[in-house]
């Protein structure tokens, strides 16, 4: 049965990336790798101050509405994770003793997805919440590459 699971998995993703060629999905791949996993949620959450309180060439109001759009959804998302893991968590169990195409795992894999998407949606929004608070363009790259590396605990471009 995790087999099955694991090639349907396979053939979904597989079919997701036909649209990338084969050179840029090696290279968004090396970009991925490359990136460093965040420490602990906490941890994130108290570095909010410091690094919208130093974002170069913002106001003071940007700076705030920056630091309360990130706290937002920061809250927001963590919220979700933890309704996924549950969801997961019940997942394992009910796969333990159900067959895996059950109504009642499949209603339970529908909500972990919905659930992921609920997530993506609220940090896709807040990219375009970002933009119309402080704008984008070449003359912003330093600005992006500064908050994006806020979520990279240990980026030595911090």
């Amino acid at each position: 049965m995790q087999k099955a699971l694991i090639v349907a998995t396979a053939f979904l993703i597989l079919a997701g990336c036909q649209t990338m060629t084969y050179d840029n999905e090696q290279a968004l791949d090396r970009k991925i790798q490359d990136e460093q996993q965040a420490n602990t949620p906490e941890d994130i959450v108290q570095r909010a101050a410091d690094v919208f309180s130093s974002a170069p060439g913002l106001t003071d109001e940007q700076r705030q509405k920056l630091k309360t759009l990130y706290l937002r959804t920061y809250a927001q998302s963590w919220q979700i994770r933890k309704e996924i893991g549950q969801m997961k968590s019940l997942l394992f169990k009910e796969a333990a003793v159900n067959k895996f195409s059950s109504p009642d795992i499949n209603e339970l894999t529908q909500r972990i997805v919905a659930a992921d998407n609920r997530r993506l949606n609220i940090m896709f929004s807040a990219l375009e919440e970002l933009q119309s608070i402080v704008g984008y363009g070449e003359d912003k790259k330093n600005l992006y590459e500064k908050l994006r590396n806020y979520e990279i605990p240990g980026n030595t471009l911090r």
